[in-house]
């Protein structure tokens, strides 16, 4: 009995080893799968949000510089005076990393001297061209603005510089903006090497005989030259919120590095690295990025590893508990119960991890069924939710609503995309608070909104609906300190028998545009057919 006894005893401690050991590594393995799942999901957000913000700010420079070329395109007699009201909105202010915007034009070596007597008479009067030896064909640079403490260089040959030749002679094919490979600026090459950045080049062809009889004819390019750094970098850290690292590459040009942005101390884990292609101006440019300890903080890394952990801690000292009680029957099967106690509350730790993991993942499905920065139903669930009030009516009728905001671009474009966020925020609460409980309102994306009204009475319900939307969004909203303003176009549509949700949008999507054509700030209903 003694031996046998005994050997229960051992059995019942390597028992409760083997099924702890089970448990705590269920769990352990359970919430690692947890974390770098949500970890991967915060990698992959913040790697569409960084390439959706480079692509915005590439196209707003390219917008820009291809509007200065059409206003100097559009003149006849385009002088240093043109030049200098044309570009006089333009600063660092308004374009982070611009180093200066130029006016280049071509020229054969037999033409410099009538090209340079034909611009100086133009207004450039001190210009002497400097056309580069062994060059055949030149590209003079005639007017040069610089927004910083840069050196002007008018009558430099852009010859010289292979990467900016490239740009300008492709823009000029495609009749389009095209952006260089990254290299130093010709203006840069005089400061100390430490000083120099990878840079690049936009370039937009100047067309003039717009609007007349004659054919268009190339008169030259606008040039920007952009120090990659200071054009990036601010807009890498604002969108990677500092918990990722950054690094923007020329893919074409042997992988020249653009801009970068390291905030906080880098992880080493591959499978969190993420890698995004990025279309700029006829070029590809390649984004990676790296998770710091900020990021995995967030997502409570290491907590599997403690639940572990501390699972085996709670199996050792149960199996020396059950061994020091094994010498007694009673002593033997109070620890069994005290065992399976302890199991039960493993279980009921893994239930709860389980549990913890089932609310992340309706999180997870949260996020996407909603805007991320205003918490409102996106498109897709506010487009379910109309074909299920449509399929489904109670009493009343259904009413859709689409809204634009009225001077978001300009607010957006003078006070930055933190400005705008702000603006979109609060607009988004007052909808939110202005509908009835039962209705939805959506956002579809930029400054657009959406309300489905359901159970409508009738269409007086509709109009005061619009009425209260446009009084409260007029409101002043506060902008770090500053009152901004915007107002609405609304447009209603009403269902009728045979229209589905796909044609009511369109309905209420075109009485918006008429809101707009009928000078903004009101509401109009869509045309019953």
């Amino acid at each position: 009995m003694r031996d046998g006894g005994r050997w229960s005893g051992i059995a019942l401690v390597l028992a409760v080893l083997l099924t702890g050991t089970v448990v705590s590594l269920g769990i352990y393995d359970a919430q690692r799968r947890g974390e770098e799942q949500y970890a991967g999901q915060l990698m992959d957000r913040y790697a569409d949000e960084v390439a959706a913000a480079i692509n915005d700010r590439v196209g707003r420079y390219g917008e820009t510089l291809s509007d200065l070329a059409s206003a100097i395109g559009t003149q006849p007699d385009f002088d240093a005076e043109d030049f200098g009201r044309t570009t006089g909105g333009l600063d660092a202010a308004r374009l982070p990393g611009a180093s200066s915007v130029a006016f280049v034009v071509p020229s054969g070596s037999a033409e410099t001297a009538a090209t340079q007597r034909h611009w100086r008479e133009r207004g450039a009067t001190d210009l002497v061209l400097s056309p580069q030896p062994k060059l055949t064909a030149h590209y003079f640079v005639i007017f040069h603005r610089v927004f910083d403490s840069g050196t002007p260089i008018p009558g430099a040959d852009m010859g010289q510089s292979p990467e900016a030749t490239k740009a300008m002679t492709l823009s000029e094919r495609i009749s389009a903006p095209v952006i260089s490979p990254a290299y130093q600026l010709v203006m840069d090459r005089v400061l100390p090497p430490q000083q120099r950045q990878n840079s690049i080049v936009m370039a937009v062809p100047v067309y003039t005989g717009a609007g007349s009889d004659a054919p268009d004819r190339l008169e030259g390019w606008v040039l920007m030259g952009v120090r990659g750094q200071d054009f990036l970098s601010q807009t890498l850290m604002d969108r990677s919120q500092g918990a990722v690292q950054v690094r923007l590459t020329d893919a074409a040009a042997d992988s020249r590095v653009i801009a970068t942005a390291t905030p906080g101390t880098r992880v080493t884990d591959d499978k969190l690295v993420r890698e995004r292609s990025v279309r700029a101006g006829q070029r590809r440019w390649e984004v990676t990025m790296w998770p710091t300890k900020r990021l995995l903080s967030t997502t409570d890394r290491g907590m599997s590893l403690l639940s572990g952990a501390a699972g085996i801690a709670l199996t050792i000292m149960l199996a020396l508990v059950t061994g020091i009680l094994s010498n007694s029957r009673n002593r033997a099967v109070r620890q069994v119960e005290q065992a399976t106690a302890a199991l039960r509350r493993d279980i009921e730790r893994r239930e709860e991890v389980e549990a913890q993991l089932r609310e992340r993942e309706q999180q997870l499905h949260q996020l996407a069924f909603h805007d991320s920065l205003t918490g409102l139903a996106n498109r897709q669930l506010f487009y379910e939710r109309l074909e299920r009030a449509l399929e489904t009516p109670g009493e009343g009728t259904v009413a859709v609503l689409f809204i634009d905001l009225d001077g978001f671009k300009q607010i957006n474009d003078a006070r930055g995309h933190h400005a705008g966020d702000t603006v979109l925020q609060v607009v988004a609460d007052r909808l939110r608070t202005g509908i009835r409980q039962g209705d939805t309102v959506a956002r579809f994306g930029g400054d657009e909104f959406a309300i489905l009204l359901e159970s409508v009475g009738d269409i007086a319900d509709a109009h005061a609906a619009a009425e209260r939307i446009i009084d409260d969004v007029r409101l002043a909203i506060d902008v770090g300190g500053e009152p901004a303003h915007v107002s609405t176009s609304v447009g209603i549509a009403m269902h009728r028998p045979g229209t589905d949700a796909a044609a009511l949008l369109r309905d209420a999507d075109a009485a918006m545009y008429a809101a707009k054509a009928a000078g903004k700030d009101r509401y109009v209903l869509a045309p019953v057919s």
